[in-house]
């Protein structure tokens, strides 16, 4: 798939930024599944917590990449036919404004969670940590289901490997007339 923006470093910078982000994000959600369910069968609380240490970076990063493809959009890259190269909100969930703003809600509350638990702004009797249940996750009033977690890192995925195909370019240029010998030239181009 082609794809036709305003040849900037500017865009550029921000494609790769967006797959590498969303390339953690996944690799961070695998690592949370690992570690969950190693205490699922193990009961160990370190695999808990090393799974609770993964999610939160996942949904971290999973905040900045939808910046990225918000970015990516206002930056009018589109496809070959004229289409927009990444879709309206309306027409793709992970930018819907519902998702942004549970992603962002839990988000935050990661964030700020230290300091609401040393100023005492939480119930003593409150999880202090993200909750990772069987079939979703939770912080503060924000709730999450891994299901939607797995359908919008897809949705992310389609766009970073969009964006990650190359083309690698091998040419010859003039022979060296020091040694007599050809030398390459090696370049990349996006496909």
């Amino acid at each position: 798939m082609d794809v036709h923006g305003p040849p900037s470093t500017r865009g550029l910078q921000i494609a790769d930024g967006f797959v590498r982000l969303v390339e953690k994000t996944i690799i961070e959600y695998e690592s949370t599944r690992r570690n969950l369910f190693s205490f699922f069968s193990d009961g160990l609380m370190d695999n808990y917590f090393g799974a609770q240490d993964h999610l939160e970076t996942c949904l971290q990063s999973l905040h900045r990449a939808i910046l990225y493809l918000i970015r990516l959009r206002r930056l009018g890259f589109r496809q070959t036919d004229g289409k927009p190269f990444v879709p309206r909100p309306r027409d793709l969930e992970i930018l819907s404004k519902s998702v942004r703003s549970r992603v962002q809600q839990i988000r935050d509350a990661s964030e700020h969670l230290d300091k609401d638990i040393i100023n005492g702004q939480i119930p003593e009797d409150a999880e202090v940590a993200i909750h990772l249940g069987w079939q979703s996750v939770k912080l503060v009033d924000t709730e999450i289901r891994y299901e939607e977690i797995s359908g919008w890192l897809g949705q992310l995925h389609h766009f970073a490997v969009l964006l990650s195909k190359i083309e690698l370019v091998v040419g010859c240029r003039a022979t060296n007339k020091t040694k007599g010998n050809r030398v390459a030239d090696v370049h990349v181009e996006r496909a």
